[in-house]
């Protein structure tokens, strides 16, 4: 999606999300997750370690072959590109790499799941955020997994399983070993059918507390269409739609939600 029509959507999104403290939410769940999780005023100490994980891939400016084997890139026209910028257009943001720490520190998860490693920043903020859990990290990219683990390695993150593999293979293998999945970060395959496919092989391993988390909800007018379909799911009893990423949540006995909010 071009840049123009992606600020324009934004900016209608803008005007349709509630505010930061809740108004209008009657869900007292979601009015004190929006409160303590989206949209907490606490500077936890440990932004600073993820903080400083992403400075240090920002200043490397070692050059890697990465194969795309998602939606392709639309800012690179050759495979050989630096980490930093890497960094720069393909790992998530400080803004949602803290909400995925928080979102793991809420969850306190066993079982986390993330597809699409790349250079490992949004691993290192859920690793970060619940220290006891596995973490499982998906990376179709040899080059950018090897980058991935090192830099975890130096920051010291030990509860992180990084999956080599295309995710047509590695996924299924995956979940034939896990029993459940607390906490799910989609962040790819930019691809409609390829989102609706993981979606669909993990969507049986949720739990009444999980929470899946789909990257780039509004990338493209095929994320678009993943979104509705995923979130009018029987299954998924609230969505929220906080622009550049999505959450799903599983609860029972909770009447069907869907928010817009500002995070």
């Amino acid at each position: 999606m071009g840049k123009i029509k992606l600020l324009i959507k934004y900016i209608v999104y803008r005007f349709r999300r509630r505010g930061r403290r809740g108004h209008g939410i009657h869900s007292p769940f979601l009015f004190g997750f929006n409160r303590d999780v989206l949209n907490s005023s606490i500077q936890y100490q440990e932004y600073r370690k993820i903080d400083d994980y992403r400075k240090s891939l920002g200043i490397d400016k070692r050059s890697i072959t990465v194969t795309d084997h998602g939606a392709g890139s639309a800012i690179f026209s050759s495979e050989s590109r630096r980490v930093c910028d890497i960094l720069r257009v393909s790992a998530s943001s400080v803004k949602t790499g803290r909400l995925l720490f928080r979102l793991a520190k809420y969850l306190n998860p066993e079982n986390t799941i993330e597809m699409g490693t790349s250079l490992g920043f949004g691993t290192m903020c859920l690793a970060t955020g619940s220290p006891k859990g596995k973490i499982y990290s998906l990376e179709a990219c040899a080059n950018q997994l090897e980058v991935a683990g090192r830099y975890l390695g130096r920051a010291g993150v030990n509860n992180v399983e990084l999956v080599r593999g295309d995710f047509s293979e590695s996924l299924p293998r995956l979940m034939k070993k896990m029993h459940h999945i607390d906490l799910a970060y989609f962040d790819g395959d930019h691809r409609k059918e390829s989102l609706l496919w993981q979606y669909n092989v993990c969507r049986d391993k949720a739990t009444d507390s999980s929470i899946f988390v789909l990257g780039d909800i509004h990338w493209s007018p095929g994320m678009e269409e993943a979104w509705r379909i995923i979130s009018s799911e029987p299954e998924v009893t609230l969505s929220v739609d906080l622009f550049w990423c999505g959450l799903l949540f599983f609860r029972k006995g909770m009447a069907k939600q869907h928010h817009i909010l500002f995070s």
